[in-house]
Parts: structure tokens; sequence; C-alpha cells
């Protein structure tokens, strides 16, 4: 039943661990066969050492139950350990297709877990899963084997654990009932919240200089405040049954003392089982009141469950294996394509086509909104089309390994996005971490720093290509960070070479740099797609496209598209480009 809630590969990687559960529940059962230990030696010294006054007896039952409690204790702890390695092999198993099933996404849709989230969830399941919940749920099962020693001494005590069980069972199912909704309320408002905060913090610089400190704040806490409250009403609630199972176990515990005494003033047992029977209720109740006191975490795991599952239905396996295709040479093509806003409104792009030979370079202007970025995106493979298509040498990029592609493709996005970590490794699109070969990407790092003319600027840098950024480390300005990030683009030497307002925050000798960087890879034979409000970089384009409200206005060779947007400026009084790519 429970394998049917799981995706495939969560399903794969809890048979994995099918051992350590196996031996879980192994040590499980020789737990609770030892906690009956306590309850013989309590029968053994009212029984037969106070009668008797055998010390000599009192001294070796007290032995043997040191043993046994020092085993007990030491199958506990291992008990625990093996639980550990399984959250530890459940790591090693879907942490990896998790995060890339996160970033893989072409377009996050709504109502699908963001990155921050779904590893929040996952990391809430492993605890679960080597939690103290965990160990109720291997111990609950050995209740029946107290309710056997409890008929054995007399069957009054063994009907008082099954209505003390059966009181607690319904006090947890009856939490359940009221608290699954409020709990999944508040996991929703906990993540939204956690999800903002995020948000926000990110971008504190800009929040401090507009002077939006004390109103973000403020709505901070309206966002926490949400999801606190919803946290709180699922824990008062867990508050009122667990003070009730509390109750219920103590008095039971209190009531077979009582229980046992009637039974032994009538004879119907012995003085040491009075003691006994108090013990036995209240290790047989034990795990159901620990079940119930980790319903809360339970339910939190459940719900985290649910959002890995909506993970996996939401995303394609990853490590599909497909037909390797040549080294593109750098057609790109990109036909019909189609996007929607994400709230459902106009859409961005509307049935934009065109293509780019090898050693071409296009082109594309407009008024800001008009979708110059999003179209970047698509044709670099960063996020996927409602409709139509991106092609790489005749063959659909969703054909190729995303991976493999991506080696080919240069692409400089508007906002930068450098990564926590060195110079070099950012350059080098952190192939480090999956490749061995460090001296030959240390002379690709620095081919493309130079080529991109940031050799001399990292150099300058306090550690140079060992420089840290991001995450605490050296704080680069727009322009440095712009060079770094064409040199990134330019690792590998791409076929198909994307730029998104790549002179943005360049000085003149950025430009420059840039200008040589572009008729490199033109003379290499790249496919070229620039984007541009400053439209000097577009003196050598090939072609020039004009987009406008999501549509293509104007196509085709430069010249031109040049001389008819001069003569519509002229027509509607407007300075028109002019030669140089200045108004």
């Amino acid at each position: 039943m429970l394998k049917s809630l799981l995706p495939g590969p969560v399903s794969k990687a809890m048979d994995a661990c099918r051992p350590h559960f196996a031996a879980a529940a192994f040590f499980s059962a020789l737990i609770n066969i030892l906690y009956l230990a306590p309850t013989i030696y309590m029968m053994q010294v009212y029984d037969r050492v106070v009668p008797t006054g055998g010390v000599i007896t009192l001294v070796w039952i007290t032995a043997v139950l040191a043993l046994a409690i020092g085993t007990l204790t030491a199958l506990e702890a291992t008990r625990s350990r093996i639980l550990m390695r399984v959250s530890l092999r459940l790591n090693r198993l879907l942490s990896g297709e998790i995060l890339d099933r996160l970033m893989s996404r072409a377009k996050l849709k709504q109502g699908e877990p963001s990155t921050t989230q779904a590893i929040r969830e996952f990391d809430t399941i492993r605890q679960t899963v080597s939690g103290q919940a965990a160990s109720a749920v291997f111990d609950v099962p050995w209740t029946p084997l107290y309710l056997l020693v409890a008929f054995m001494i007399h069957p009054v005590l063994a009907y008082l654990i099954i209505g003390a069980g059966i009181l607690l069972v319904t006090l947890a199912l009856v939490n359940e009932r009221q608290t699954v909704g409020k709990s999944a309320k508040a996991h929703q408002a906990t993540a939204a919240s956690y999800a903002a905060h995020q948000s926000t913090v990110s971008e504190a610089e800009a929040i401090r200089a507009l002077g939006m400190r004390r109103a973000m704040v403020a709505k901070q806490i309206v966002q926490r405040a949400e999801g606190l409250e919803a946290a709180n009403d699922v824990q008062v609630l867990g508050v009122r049954y667990n003070t009730l199972v509390k109750f219920i176990r103590m008095f039971m515990q209190s009531l077979a003392l009582g229980v046992g005494a009637w039974l032994a003033v009538t004879g119907q047992i012995s003085v040491g089982a009075i003691i006994a029977a108090s013990v036995l209720l209240s290790r047989a109740l034990q795990p159901i009141e620990q079940l119930v006191g980790s319903w809360p975490t339970i339910m939190q795991a459940r719900n985290a469950l649910g959002t890995i599952r909506r993970l996996y239905e939401s995303t394609n396996e990853t490590n599909v294996e497909r037909t390797s295709l040549p080294n593109p040479k750098g057609h790109l093509e990109v036909e019909r394509i189609l996007v929607k806003a994400p709230a459902g409104g106009d859409l961005i792009l509307r049935n934009v086509s065109f293509a780019i030979k090898p050693g071409e370079v296009l082109g594309v202007i407009g008024p800001s909104g008009s979708g110059k970025s999003t179209l970047a995106r698509i044709a670099a493979g960063a996020i996927a089309p409602d409709g139509g298509e991106v092609r790489v040498d005749s063959a659909n990029i969703a054909d190729w390994d995303a991976e493999l592609l991506a080696e080919h493709v240069g692409y400089l996005p508007q906002n930068m996005a450098l990564l926590p970590g060195t110079i070099s490794e950012n350059i080098s699109r952190f192939r480090s971490a999956t490749a061995k070969d460090k001296a030959e990407i240390d002379r690709e790092v620095i081919a493309a720093a130079k080529l991109a003319g940031a050799h001399d600027m990292v150099l300058q840098l306090p550690k140079g290509y060992d420089t840290l950024i991001k995450s605490n480390g050296f704080e680069l300005s727009a322009g440095q960070a712009q060079r770094v990030a064409l040199a990134r683009a330019l690792f590998g030497s791409p076929q198909v070479f994307i730029l998104d307002e790549p002179n943005s925050a360049l000085d003149q000798d950025g430009e420059e740099a840039l200008d040589r960087a572009v008729k490199t890879m033109v003379a290499r034979g790249a496919a070229v797609l620039i984007v541009a409000h400053r439209t000097a970089i577009l003196n050598n384009a090939d072609k020039l496209m004009v987009l406008n409200e999501g549509t293509i206005a104007q196509y085709g060779p430069r010249q031109e598209v040049v001389e008819e947007l001069r003569k519509r400026a002229s027509r509607a009084n407007v300075v028109p480009i002019a030669q140089n790519g200045r108004p």
C-alpha cells in the first residue's frame, strides 16, 4: 500500500534500505524481549528473595538484570545507528536525483515545489525515518508480547492493557482526523513564508537603498504570523491529545497497581506480580504513546512526501540514455515559438521563428517587455516554450542530452547569474566537480578569460582566479561580473553563442573586448544571437530582428532593417538609429 504512494525512484531507494530495516526489526525484537527483564526481576524479588531472605539470589538476579539492561541499551544504540544509516543512504540515493530534477525543470509551474522547499521536505522525510517515530513504529508490533505475558500473570491485566491501548489508538485516530487539514495548511503557509523570506533577503541591498526595509519586515512578520498561527493550531491540538494520552497512561499504570493489589488480596496472583503488572502495562503502552506523541512529525513527513511526489510527477527522469549526436556545427533554428505569461495573461511570445547559420550574427532589439530576454532563454535551452521548438543542427534540443548540448552552448544571461565559488570555477562552469583533468580545465579557463578581456582584471583580484565570490566572498562590480560571465559563456569554444544585454555594464575597454570575442566566435563558425538595447554591439550583425509585444515586427538583413527603422523614425519625427549603432 505504502509503495503505491511512493514515486518509483523513492520506492527503489526504500527497497535498497530493506536490509537496514530488517536489521532494525530484528534488534527491535531483541529489545522488546529484554524489556521483560525488569518485570521478571520484580517478581523474583518479591516472590523469592523477600520471603526467603536469599541475599545470594538477589545478587545473582541483579547481575543478570544489569547484563540484560546493558545489552538492551546497546541494542537500542545500535538500532538508532542503523536508522541513521538509512537516512544517510536515502540522502546518497535520492538527493542528487531530486536536485537534478529541480534544476532541470525548464519552467516552474504554479503549485510546484521550489528548490529550497523540496530539499527541506526531503530532509523532513529522512529525519522521520531515523527518529523516534521510526523506533516507535518498530516497537508497536511487539505489544502483543506484553499482552501474552500479562495473560500468563492474569487475564484481567491483559484486558486492562487492551483497553488502554484501544483508548490511545482511538485518540491518535481522532487527533489525525482533526489535524490533517490544519497540518497541510500550516505546511503550505510555512513553506510560502520561507520562500518569501529567501527572496526578500536576496534583494537586501535594493531594499535598504529604496527605503523598503521596514515595509518588507512588516510584510515578513505578517507572512510568518500566518504560518506560525496555522502551526500553532496544530500544536495546540497535539498538546491537548498528548496531555490526555499521558493522563491515560499514568492513570492506567496506577490502576494496574490497584488491580494487581486486588488480585493479590483475593489470592489470584502473587505479591511480586503487583509491581510487575504496573511495569508491564507501562512498557506495553510506551510505543503507542510515543507513536501518538510523534504524530505531528509523521504528518509532516506525509505532507513532505506529497511534495516529493508532485516533483516526480511534474518532471521527467534526467538520466535517460540518448543516442549521442555529433558535435553541433552551429545551425540554430527557432520555429513558431509560443510562450504564455505565468499568470495566464497575454502571450509573451507569439509565433516567433528565425534561423542562424554557422558564422552568422543575429541581433534582437525592441522595447522593454517585448520578449527579447525570454527568447534568448529559450534559444539557450534555459527554459522551455509552451509551443514550437528549438533545433540545433536540425535536431530538436529535447532530443539532445541537455548536459552534453550545453557544453556547445555559450550563454550570457542578463543578470550574469554567477554562483558561489571561485572565479575559475565560475568560468569553467564548475567542470572540476565532474571532471578530473584540472590542468586542462585551467588552460581552457585562462583562454576563455583572455578572449573575454578579463584575464588581466582577474589577476588584479585578491587571489586571482582563486578569488571566492558570493557567499561572503569578494564582491565583484557589475562590469567585472559581466566580464567573468562572458568568459564563462566562451568557455569550451561553443558553437551556439547567445548573449543577453552583454554590454549593459561594460566600459569602453569591455565593449572592445566583447566585440573582439564576438568576431572570434564568428570566425570559428559559431551561430551568434545578441539581445541588446545599446546597439553598438550590433554593428557587425548580419541580420536584425525587431520584437514588439511578443511578435516579430521586422526581420531581415541588418542594413534593410536599419533603413526601414530610419524611415519609420523619420515619419514619426523620432531620432533614428545611426550607422554607428547610437542615436
